[in-house]
């Protein structure tokens, strides 16, 4: 059966029984710093089927590297060189490969579902190797990104300029200033996809596919929003400090909270009601988010670090790609000696995603 992958299978080279444990230890002390540390170099290795789940490969060399078949979810490959790497039929659902250099990558069939891709570079390559005569020989590589599913990616910065991406699926993906001049992208499928700063003349979407994704609003409606965003939150405001004396809680429901951009954190949001609201990539870092309610909202690649989320409400919320680094997402203690319960029912997120925040 022919090789599939980048180099032929001759310049593929097996590691020894054991090497790869060692090369991953010591690639760990080397991202930690330490004197014993080497970084992973596997250039050309035949890592064909490896199972690297939730591996630390992050800035690794891995130029040609064979990793067809291999499972990659929720591994850390930022930064890495991937050059012209054959990454054909991976799993690679939640995998990180920000800022890694995939140029002429072959990623044709693989599941990269949920991964985050922000600042990638898809882009053509051209691999060199040495001949027997010591002459150096290039090798075109145009990588392929057939038939992947890019679905509820995070896409930000990236370039897909001149890539193949037949078949391909960004469903639902979260793309931001990402490139895909030039790319063919006959038979792709963006349905439902946040694209903001997205020439979408490069995509020749039809219209029905158009109609199903979120683009950011024009300007002057991003203003009039803003502002009527603004005042309804001082009011929300005053209403907290007032301890409840003073006008009412915040009403957001099916609100578009993008237009707010970094306002947003100049006020407590406890108690809000934010049911139905699209907050796509907004930034909730540190803010005071006490009770309130996401119910059905859609937060995709949200960032609430360090926020205090306590008692809030995301029933049935989008909330893939949404990061909670020390988030506090306790309970919640009434004054009347109740506890308001996290709640998230039916919310879009996984045990990785929640895996920093603090639950108890």
């Amino acid at each position: 059966m022919p090789h599939p992958a980048g180099l032929p299978a001759s310049e593929c080279t097996p590691l020894p029984a054991g090497a790869l444990e060692h090369i991953l230890a010591a690639h760990a002390a080397y991202l930690a710093h330490r004197q014993e540390g080497a970084r992973a170099v596997l250039s050309n290795c035949d890592l064909s089927g490896a199972k690297l789940r939730q591996c630390v490969l992050r800035e690794a060399e891995l130029t040609g590297a064979d990793l067809h078949g291999a499972d990659l979810s929720a591994a850390d490959f930022s930064g890495a060189q991937l050059y012209c790497a054959d990454l054909q039929r991976i799993d690679g659902r939640l995998c990180n490969f920000t800022r890694a250099d995939l140029r002429g990558a072959k990623l044709n069939g693989s599941n990269l579902t949920r991964a985050t891709l922000d600042y990638a570079d898809f882009r053509p390559g051209r691999l060199m190797r040495q001949m027997e005569n010591g002459r150096p020989q290039y090798i075109d590589r145009s990588g392929s990104g057939a038939n992947v599913d890019f679905g509820q990616c995070a896409l930000h910065g990236a370039t897909f300029e001149c890539a193949f991406l037949h078949g391909a699926s960004f469903r639902g993906a979260i793309i931001h200033a990402t490139k895909f001049k030039d790319a063919r992208l006959s038979d792709t499928d963006f349905t439902g996809a946040v694209l903001s700063e997205v020439r979408l003349e490069e995509l020749h979407l039809p219209d029905a596919m158009l109609k199903t994704c979120i683009i950011a609003p024009p300007v002057q409606d991003s203003m009039v929003t803003r502002h009527k965003l603004v005042v309804m939150l001082k009011a929300h405001q005053r209403w907290i400090e007032s301890d409840g004396r003073e006008e009412q809680p915040a009403v957001l429901d099916g609100a578009d909270l993008r237009p707010l951009g970094r306002a947003l954190t100049q006020f407590k949001l406890t108690a809000v009601f934010a049911r139905r609201i699209t907050g796509i990539a907004m930034n909730f870092t540190g803010l005071e988010l006490q009770g309130a309610n996401f119910e059905d909202a859609d937060l995709r690649g949200a960032v609430f670090d360090g926020a205090d989320l306590r008692g809030a409400k995301f029933r049935g919320a989008r909330l893939a790609q949404a990061r909670f680094r020390n988030a506090d997402m306790r309970s919640l203690s009434l004054k009347s000696g109740e506890r308001m319960e996290l709640d998230l029912f039916r919310a879009e997120v996984t045990d990785e995603q929640l895996a920093e925040a603090k639950r108890r």
